[in-house]
């Protein structure tokens, strides 16, 4: 620990600039200066080391997210390290690396106090905030409150650590679903989420999961993380398909990761009576749902928001165990200054994750 940093006051701390990135929705991603960030009382000044470009970056930048609609600075999956922090902030050093748990909650409304931060009645997000309340992640450094800040472990490098946070979306999702032992799975779409998510239910103990996909890329590396069946989504006989190679004639456990109307009502035509849909993607508009069968079938729609502080460590626990397929994952990687390259990458390859090291 630099025992000067720890008594100097985080207002002492150097001043002046720091480059960040800032994405304009139906404009582009640019770079700019500003000045450099002081860390307030209960929050840690990080230098980034490795951010991760998600989905809803590039679908906010082509004018389809729904609720990024206007400016805002990314990098919401984020790796970095402790440069130094503001006053009431313990058990940090100088150099730690640490994990980003961009979603911030107040800690006091109803929800925070019964174990539900993500669904955080005042939630703010560092990377994903059109209001800039908090500067993104994509930039040289970044800061947020101490209680989002996790260690990384020994062993485990910044390439697998910056996908925590994709992991724990999955990771939640497979612990609301329900009891997941002995599960039949089916995940609809195989980006980045969809294959975590098959990470995910095998890691809560699901008996077989199947993927569908359009891209038979994604396909194949679904097969190769633990899927069983890995279903072209474009085949007329979908989801005959997808039950045969799932080993069960329903499924008990569907996880969207496509959220659009097709998408629903297949998963309720692939779903047991009293089975669940869990909404894993952000659906692009409001989309109708087939009111009677659900009722009379008794069938949950479970909606799936981030994650909680718990996920975030189940994640952790995963990746240190060496069950996070980095490689299979990430596919390039860029330099801060090539980020609108890196973004036009993102939107053109699907088929794996583009991280920026700034």
């Amino acid at each position: 620990m630099s025992d000067a940093l720890t008594r100097t006051p985080a207002s002492d701390l150097p001043t002046g600039t720091f480059r960040r990135a800032v994405s304009i929705p139906l404009d582009g991603v640019h770079l700019e200066d500003a000045a450099t960030l002081i860390p307030k009382p209960d929050e840690v000044l990080v230098h980034s080391s490795v951010v991760g470009i998600c989905g809803s970056d590039t679908h906010a930048l082509a004018g389809a997210h729904p609720f990024l609609t206007s400016a805002y600075v990314p990098g919401h999956e984020a790796v970095g390290v402790v440069a130094g922090w503001g006053e009431n902030v313990d058990g940090f050093t100088v150099g730690q690396r640490v994990i980003l748990k961009p979603n911030v909650s107040c800690g006091s409304c109803v929800n925070c106090l019964t174990n539900r931060s993500n669904a955080c009645e005042q939630l703010t997000w560092i990377g994903c905030d059109p209001s800039q309340q908090w500067s993104g992640a994509m930039a040289t450094e970044f800061v947020a409150p101490a209680r989002n800040l996790f260690a990384v472990p020994e062993g485990v490098d910044d390439r697998t650590a910056v996908l925590v946070e994709c992991l724990a979306t999955p990771v939640h999702a497979a612990r609301i679903a329900g009891d997941l032992r002995g599960a039949h799975v089916v995940v609809l779409g195989a980006g980045t989420i969809g294959v975590l998510c098959v990470v995910a239910a095998l890691h809560a103990g699901a008996a077989s999961v199947v993927v569908t996909d359009m891209d038979t890329g994604k396909l194949e590396r679904a097969r190769r993380v633990g899927a069983r069946g890995a279903v072209l989504a474009s085949a007329p006989d979908v989801n005959e398909q997808v039950l045969n190679a799932l080993g069960s004639p329903t499924a008990d456990v569907v996880l969207d990761c496509v959220a659009n109307e097709r998408s629903f009502a297949q998963s309720i035509a692939l779903l047991r009576r009293a089975g669940t849909l869990v909404v894993v993607g952000v659906p692009p508009r409001d989309a109708s749902l087939p009111m009677p069968l659900i009722q009379d079938w008794e069938i949950r729609v479970q909606g799936c928001a981030a994650y909680t502080e718990a996920d975030v460590r189940t994640a952790i626990d995963i990746a240190a165990d060496g069950g996070l397929p980095t490689d299979e994952i990430i596919s390039q990687v860029f330099g801060l200054e090539a980020v609108a390259d890196a973004f036009a990458a993102a939107t053109n390859d699907s088929s794996g994750k583009v991280l920026i090291v700034p």
